[in-house]
């Protein structure tokens, strides 16, 4: 007789102080969003709204092989794909293909995001006197608005100047939803931009390059290709244009912005919802290249430009993703993963600082039922989340990662905000035929919290009656004890971070 093991384990992290056992995990995730697009002439962002049911988080085996080192730094300005990962999983030793060549995204202009030109962006953005004042403005004309702005920069940096006008297009146009999705999208002047209030990527670009050089800020308005709103996980190229951005001159730097993407989302409904994202105010290149093409490869400002089919290959990634600082091992050059049919599994390796968790989702396209298990696991000794897939059907699965920064305390972890974000999307084709069973452990929110790591066993269903040994790493644990069918069994003393306990299965569940 099968039954579900779940680990949840009742732990005393302070020798005087037991923890209740937790709560089993809520689905909170509500902040991630997509970016737009569109497969006419306009491209943006949309909510992602990804059905993630329960996206249970466990932990699988911690390898004895180490993976090559790579410094955070390294990931922003140079992406190699490392060697295949053996034995990433211990048991099932999942095997992946692994692409012969690599991407470099280094910067052409090495200089152009130095620490004064950093602390200057941010200080723009976090100066609440620049949004206070551009919200208070009653502008009748394109040029009472350059006057104004002109005036609120007075003496200030072109960073502060730039700013002010993503700031006030952000706030004050709004996505053209009937347009974009009727597919009657006109050309506007600035005037009429600035009239309506209203309309898509091309508007955006248009506006903002008008108020940038009416305030002698140097701007042209380019095309391209943008990974948005219909973009599809492996689709092989863009057969044209569907996007708009602009490239601002500061300082004899070029820098990319994107005013469209900065207003705000799609959400699930296909509705606009206006949230002001200050990571498309002028975006590092290496990181802009994820999710946009200019048609002419001068604009991508890259040492070395990357092919449309480079592009469409690269990883989905979301701003979430460098804002928490995250660097993905494996699959590092592909938004695709790897199937293994021996082991029904899947797999994704990332890196993250250490006040950052993690959760994953699998979705079998085409399918509201969501029988696939996932699991993701911190394995201390290599020093990344490990994020583990089993479909349970053919076809074609989206893989999601989420992530969320932890405020850690001495007593407690507090999540920020109480919710994830999405950073990176991938696509998994199963082949026909396959017909999967296999199950992992169901884990809770504390399990990523603390860095838990499950060591074995990974089957979330054991036979009733069978001998087994539940091994986890719980860091900073002092004991830990299991419950069987609502059977306290004796408490373990936790050495070295590690607890290990044989027992024999009962009828209904481990805990």
């Amino acid at each position: 007789m099968a039954v579900t093991s779940y680990t949840n384990i009742s732990i005393d992290r302070h020798r005087r102080r037991r923890l209740v056992t937790p709560s089993k995990y809520q689905e909170e995730i509500t902040n991630y969003y997509d970016d737009w697009e569109s497969d006419y002439s306009d491209d943006w962002i949309s909510d992602g709204a990804d059905d993630w049911e329960s996206a249970s988080k466990t932990t699988p085996k911690p390898t004895k092989v180490p993976m090559q080192q790579e410094s955070k730094n390294g990931l922003k300005l140079h992406l190699k794909e490392p060697s295949t990962p053996e034995n990433v999983y211990e048991q099932s030793q999942i095997k992946t293909n692994v692409l012969n060549d690599n991407i470099r995204l280094v910067s052409s202009d090495p200089d152009a995001f130095s620490p004064v030109f950093c602390q200057q962006r941010q200080a723009a953005i976090d100066n609440m006197t620049y949004r206070t004042a551009v919200n208070s403005w009653k502008a009748k004309s394109i040029p009472d608005l350059v006057k104004l702005i002109k005036e609120l920069s007075l003496g200030k940096s072109l960073i502060d100047r730039a700013w002010i006008v993503f700031y006030w297009i952000s706030q004050n146009i709004e996505y053209d939803i009937e347009s974009y999705f009727s597919g009657n999208i006109r050309h506007q002047t600035t005037e009429d931009v600035f009239k309506n209030r209203k309309g898509v990527c091309d508007a955006f670009g248009t506006i903002f390059e008008a108020l940038c050089n009416g305030v002698q800020l140097e701007c042209k308005k380019i095309s391209g290709y943008a990974k948005g709103y219909s973009f599809k996980l492996g689709q092989s190229a863009f057969h044209r244009t569907n996007h708009a951005w602009n490239v601002v001159h500061i300082g004899d730097h070029w820098y990319l912005v994107d005013p469209t993407w900065g207003e705000g989302h799609i959400d699930n409904k296909n509705q606009n919802v206006k949230q002001l994202d200050p990571f498309y105010f002028l975006v590092r290149p290496e990181q802009m290249i994820y999710r946009h093409l200019p048609e002419n490869p001068q604009w991508q400002l890259l040492k070395s430009s990357l092919s449309m089919k480079e592009f469409v290959r690269l990883p989905y990634i979301y701003p979430s993703y460098f804002e928490l600082g995250l660097h993905l091992v494996y699959p590092c050059q592909s938004n695709g993963v790897s199937f293994n049919s021996n082991k029904e599994l899947a797999e994704v390796l990332l890196r993250a600082p250490q006040d950052v968790d993690c959760m994953v989702s699998i979705k079998n396209a085409g399918y509201k039922e969501n029988k696939a298990n996932c699991l993701v696991h911190y394995d201390v000794d290599r020093q990344l989340w490990q994020c583990l897939f089993a479909p349970h059907r053919s076809g074609f699965h989206e893989l999601t990662i989420f992530a969320r920064r932890v405020i850690q305390t001495p007593t407690r972890n507090v999540n920020e905000g109480k919710s994830y974000s999405c950073v990176a999307k991938f696509g998994l084709q199963v082949p026909d035929g396959f017909n999967g069973k296999k199950t992992f452990p169901t884990t809770y929110s504390t399990f990523s919290e603390h860095k838990c790591q499950i060591i074995g066993p990974f089957d979330g269903s054991l036979k009733a009656g069978s001998k087994a040994t539940i091994q986890c790493r719980i860091p900073g644990a002092y004991c830990a004890r299991l419950l069987l069918d609502g059977n306290w069994l004796s408490e373990d003393i936790i050495t070295n971070d590690m607890f290990k306990r044989k027992f024999t299965v009962p009828k209904r569940e481990v805990m």
